[in-house]
Order: C-alpha cells, then sequence, then structure tokens
C-alpha cells in the first residue's frame, strides 16, 4: 500500500513545497550541503589522511567515534531552527532520516538522546534531540533509552564560548541512572549539532564511569565548521 499512498500524497518538501520522489525534503537542497569527509574519525575535525589527529592520540576523548552527516549550514539551519524555535516537531523525521542515509551503524545497541534541562524543556514543550532519537531508532531498528540521563545543571548558552569555557560549563553538568544501561555495551549519544564536542565529552565520560558501557559514539545531523 506504500506505492499507492505515494501516488496519491507523493512526499513534498518542507521547505520549498515542491513534490519529492522520496523524502520530505527536496533532493537539489540536499546534495548541495556539504558533509565531513577528511576528517578524524573519532572528533570529526578535520584532517588529511582520516587518521586520528593528534588531540585525540594525545588525548583521547571518552567517545570512540563520531558520526554527523552535513555541516551547519545553508536550508540545514531553517530545519534545524524550525524544528527547536518554531515548533515545527515534524521537522525531526526529516533530520532523522537524512541523518539514518549518511550513518555507517556498526557496533551500536542503542541510542540515547542529549538532554535538556527540565525548565528549557518545560519552556520548548520537548527535546528536539530525542524527536530526531525516536525517528531514527525506528528507522534503524535500533532501541532508544529513555530517561536515562538528565541534565541536572542549568548551563548558560554555549553559542559564543570556546571549548575551555565549554567543558567548564559543563561539568557535573549530566546525572546517569545506571540501571537503565543494563545490558548495553556500545551505545551512540544523538543531538542535533556538534559544535567543540564538548557536551558528548561530558556525557559520555559520566556514562563510562557510572554504567559497563564500553564504547560509546557520539551521532548529530550537523557539525559546524
Amino acid at each position: 500500500m506504500h506505492w499507492l499512498e505515494s501516488w496519491f500524497l507523493p512526499p513534498k518538501c518542507v521547505l520549498t513545497g515542491e513534490f519529492t520522489s522520496d523524502k520530505d525534503i527536496s533532493p537539489k537542497l540536499v546534495n548541495k550541503w556539504p558533509v565531513p569527509k577528511k576528517v578524524c574519525p573519532q572528533c570529526c575535525e578535520p584532517t588529511s589522511d582520516c587518521l586520528l589527529c593528534g588531540t585525540c592520540l594525545a588525548n583521547p576523548p571518552a567517545f570512540e567515534r563520531t558520526q554527523v552527516g552535513f555541516y551547519f549550514g545553508d536550508e540545514l539551519v531553517d530545519l534545524i531552527h524550525g524544528l527547536k524555535y518554531q515548533s515545527k516537531p515534524a521537522y525531526a523525521r526529516v533530520l532523522a532520516e537524512l541523518l539514518a542515509d549518511k550513518l555507517e551503524v556498526i557496533n551500536v545497541d542503542a541510542i540515547v538522546a542529549v538532554p535538556l534541562y527540565v525548565t528549557r524543556f518545560r519552556d520548548r514543550g520537548f527535546n528536539q534531540a530525542e524527536l530526531i532519537a525516536e525517528s531514527l531508532a525506528k528507522t534503524l531498528h535500533i532501541p532508544l533509552i529513555k530517561q536515562a540521563v538528565s541534565r541536572v545543571k542549568d548551563t548558560p548558552s554555549q553559542t559564543h564560548l570556546n571549548a575551555r569555557q565549554r567543558r567548564s560549563n559543563l561539568k557535573n553538568a549530566f546525572e546517569v541512572k545506571a540501571d537503565k544501561f543494563e545490558g548495553f555495551k556500545s551505545v551512540a549519544l544523538l543531538d542535533d549539532v556538534i559544535t567543540t564536542g564538548a557536551t558528548m565529552q561530558s556525557l559520555a565520560q559520566k556514562i563510562k564511569k557510572q554504567t559497563s558501557v564500553e564504547t560509546i559514539q557520539a551521532w548529530a545531523v550537523a557539525k559546524t565548521k
């Protein structure tokens, strides 16, 4: 029945309104978005040889691999900001489908969404990372662990902070419920955008310290350059 539904109700780009053949986003837009290529597999920072960068060799992060779909820019900004700030939760499915096409899913037992602080969740009405994670989990057929982590520190906006300030800002920001991770040895942390990786680092450190999880990946729809 899927083909019949597609015939009567063909997909339509949520940004341009034009009909598409597959997803609710124009492939002409997506195909021009820059994607990380020559990057360190662990932190996703640029390297010339696609091998581990010097920073990760000298001071490895708590996560073993980083995978992102695109660099943050162009119409992707409209999708992510529309989800977060304009109450368009339907965009979460579009973002999840775009990310799913870019991921190499190996050795991942479950997905964990990066949490919001309770007041920010209340103001927004949802956690954008969890909405994306819910759709991604269905697409990839991987379980989503809910209510396993929480943000217990109301960290100020990190938009204008450097990497060092972000790490300090996130100190003791998360709590982990170890029992939620029982039976899982490898998880992927999911966020909408990665900037310096400080959030992923803080959360991954906490999870590894308090659970039996052995390997962690950092996943995001986009990464800032």
